[in-house]
């Protein structure tokens, strides 16, 4: 049940050729994301997809909305942002193990990318421009 495919994309957004709502990070990384439906507490179900270089670095459906929240494109890059936060915490930022399901593969991703791609998910901050009067999702300067 993919009900994103209603909403209109956020600037600078594509649809992947998984034919999803995607956000293309940077050259390298992208973000797929879909409504995935909703939980029975009314959450909408996120899955999502992060890839580089279009391998899968990062896939799975194990986040959600507040309860009650209406589908809009303001949500999915709320949740697209969230999602990227969510996969940015790096070693240091919490304890080791919330890295102990991490494949060998996503280890070097973290220690390689994860701390570059944070700035993209800041709030208050385009990683982007750096302006404070957007989020980063698709900038190019708006």
């Amino acid at each position: 049940m993919a009900m994103t495919h209603a909403l209109a994309l956020p600037a600078g957004w594509i649809i992947s050729s998984r034919l999803m709502p995607a956000w293309p990070i940077d050259t390298d990384h992208l973000l797929e994301l879909e409504a995935a439906g909703r939980t029975d507490e009314g959450r909408i179900r996120w899955r999502y997809r992060l890839s580089r270089s279009g391998r899968t670095i990062f896939a799975a459906s194990d986040v959600c909305s507040s309860v009650g929240t209406d589908l809009t494109t303001g949500e999915l890059v709320g949740a697209a942002r969230t999602v990227l936060c969510f996969l940015t915490v790096g070693e240091g930022d919490t304890d080791a193990e919330y890295f102990a399901d991490y494949t060998p593969a996503q280890l070097v991703w973290r220690d390689e990318y994860a701390e570059e791609l944070s700035v993209y998910a800041m709030d208050g901050w385009c990683g982007y421009c750096g302006s404070d009067d957007h989020v980063s999702p698709g900038c190019p300067s708006r």
